[in-house]
């Protein structure tokens, strides 16, 4: 076969032929089908196959956006969880009745219902994904991880991530708290002390990871234990130490209850982020849309109005207004995908032992919603992949 047999053109080429924008090709790959080979990191069309693939179309429709669907949902599932500080733009969203309004704004007329689920942990709404009770939900990175994994055991199951959330440094956010007047000073005196902790979760990643680098931590120490629990273990000392995210650290330093190791963070940077059932998302590409908008939303009244958005997680929470107002000025709220979080996802991909030494499968990432999120809102637009390099100190979404 020569050359021009089998010649395969790239998505700018695709591009220049339909005088469209990358967001749009992205989104007829993942909505409509659009044939396509990878190779590498790069993503090359076939031209017979791109032929085939215009030809099943009666009528030829270019558009720049995702578009209204034509069916209209009645009802929306948002999974979120109040008792983690860094998913706290989902509470302010509910709170606020941010998405109810963009609902509205889509759907003049008509009622579209929000069933707002609030989950003790990640698992939960990954399980929620999966039997399509829930359709967006707020995760911690080591849930979002899971839901990839799942996706490519479960052949009708696809996640895909839209957005991050709360971001911090060096794992800062999940800290490990021993009682006050512990004398635990060093990762090596928390020997033969019992551990508690939410299983699977952000909180464990990170201690399983110390475990491993240190050996200084067994296993059997590690007791599983809601997070709530835990903070009360840990006030009546009926428990030697206990991984955990704020705002619980925070709330037990305040109240003198309980003492953090390790103020400078636990290893990677610490995210969370917002993922869907991938189909639902293609199916519904305006709601989809009009979380993110709401999302965006949230972030803004945290750095503009931090006051007010302290007041509302107080008045959901019962946090203190205080607390909540220090817990949330600790953390970049930044929607943005860089390729430092993918890189740092990847990381904490320790499910299965066959994954160590090797990278991880890359996560399924669509940044085509929120491009239109931040255009429908008028704001700087994100490039169509991850960003590269450090965060950066101006744009923040």
């Amino acid at each position: 076969m020569n050359d021009r047999g089998f010649r395969l053109i790239t998505l700018q080429e695709a591009m220049n032929l339909f005088g469209i924008s990358r967001a749009t090709i992205d989104r007829w790959r993942q909505t409509k089908g659009l044939p396509y080979i990878k190779i590498g990191r790069e993503v090359f069309i076939d031209p017979a196959q791109l032929q085939r693939w215009i030809g099943g179309f009666t009528r030829e429709h270019v558009e720049s956006e995702p578009r209204r669907q034509e069916h209209e949902p009645d009802r929306v599932a948002i999974g979120y969880q109040s008792g983690t500080a860094h998913m706290w733009s989902a509470l302010l969203i509910k709170e606020a009745g941010f998405f109810e309004e963009e609902l509205r704004s889509l759907f003049p007329g008509k009622d579209v219902a929000v069933d707002w689920y609030n989950a003790h942990n990640g698992i939960e709404l990954v399980e929620g994904l999966i039997t399509e009770r829930v359709q967006i939900a707020s995760l911690g990175d080591y849930p979002i991880q899971i839901a990839h994994k799942l996706s490519e055991m479960l052949p009708s199951f696809q996640s895909v991530l839209l957005a991050f959330d709360g971001k911090t440094p060096n794992g800062k956010g999940i800290s490990i708290v021993v009682p006050p007047g512990s004398p635990i000073q060093r990762v090596e005196d928390l020997q033969e002390l019992e551990i508690s902790t939410v299983p699977h979760s952000s909180a464990s990643s990170r201690l399983e990871r110390l475990i491993t680098v240190t050996g200084h931590i067994s296993a059997r120490q590690i007791v599983a234990t809601p997070m709530r629990e835990s903070m009360e273990r840990i006030m009546s000392r009926q428990v030697g130490a206990s991984a955990m995210w704020e705002p619980y650290p925070s709330l037990l330093q305040e109240a003198g209850a309980g003492r953090i190791l390790f103020e400078e963070g636990m290893g990677e940077d610490y995210l969370t982020g917002i993922v869907a059932g991938k189909a639902w998302a293609a199916a519904n590409p305006a709601v989809t849309t009009a979380y993110l908008k709401a999302h965006l939303k949230a972030h803004q009244m945290i750095r503009v109005h931090l006051d007010k958005a302290a007041a509302l997680i107080h008045r959901a929470t019962g946090v203190p207004q205080r607390t909540a107002a220090k817990v949330l000025r600790r953390v970049r709220w930044d929607a943005a995908i860089y390729e430092r979080d993918l890189h740092t996802l990847h990381k904490l991909d320790t499910l299965d032992s066959d994954l160590k030494g090797r990278e991880a499968d890359s996560l399924n990432v669509e940044t085509v919603y929120l491009q239109a999120a931040l255009k429908h809102l008028r704001l700087q637009p994100v490039p169509d992949a991850p960003i590269r390099g450090e965060w950066s100190s101006e744009a923040v979404y």
